[in-house]
């Protein structure tokens, strides 16, 4: 690899197993976290089709699909990740059931959820205001920068949440926020405390 860490390239293998059974489309969880995607563009924390939302299942995570608004995530937009590792020539796997392929940062979240057994639900989002206001905060950083869906991104993480590990919301640098709870609200909720506390700072 570069010296430069920006220059590793995303290396993904994804592998679908089959579509979502309908049992878990119909989770009231998956309505709670539409509505919190619809929260956070208002509050400009998830412009476009920035940052995903996931919670916890009984064969790995759901999380919503890449490529779209998280305010009009529909049932076709979820996607239940159920395997993730890490090849010996550096390539994601992952393993999934829906339509559409999970994002590459859908491994935040399943880093995440592998450091902590706590973690019902996470939140990836692009927020601006954060990522400039967060030293002034003392909220805690990862150190290097990684393009998301590579090895060195998920080395990353796990360094940080081992070094920190009653850490729930953290900036990846020069990237987003991520912030975990034992249920979504909870999650949502921090998110939006940290984002007005970076709204007062710039103020």
């Amino acid at each position: 690899m570069s010296g430069d860490s920006r220059e590793e390239a995303a290396r993904v293998r994804a592998e679908r197993l089959g579509r979502l059974p309908s049992g878990l489309l119909d989770d009231p969880r998956l309505s709670r976290l539409s509505a919190w995607g619809a929260r956070f563009e208002g509050l400009g924390i998830s412009p476009g089709a920035s940052g995903n939302l996931s919670v916890r299942s009984d064969r790995g995570f759901i999380i919503s699909r890449t490529e779209v608004e998280l305010p009009r995530v529909g049932r076709d937009d979820w996607v239940e990740v159920t395997g993730m590792v890490r090849e010996p020539d550096g390539t994601l796997a992952v393993e999934y059931y829906g339509d559409h392929i999970p994002s590459r940062d859908a491994f935040v979240h399943g880093t995440v959820y592998a450091r902590q057994a706590g973690a019902q639900a996470v939140f990836h989002l692009h927020d601006q205001e954060m990522l400039g206001a967060a030293p002034g905060l003392g909220i805690p950083s990862t150190e290097r920068f990684f393009p998301a869906g590579t090895d060195g991104s998920v080395r990353e993480i796990e360094r940080f949440l081992d070094s920190n590990p009653g850490v729930r919301y953290f900036v990846l640098v020069d990237h987003g926020i991520v912030a975990w709870a034992e249920d979504l609200d909870s999650a949502g909720a921090l998110v939006e405390e940290r984002h007005h506390s970076a709204l007062v700072k710039d103020d």
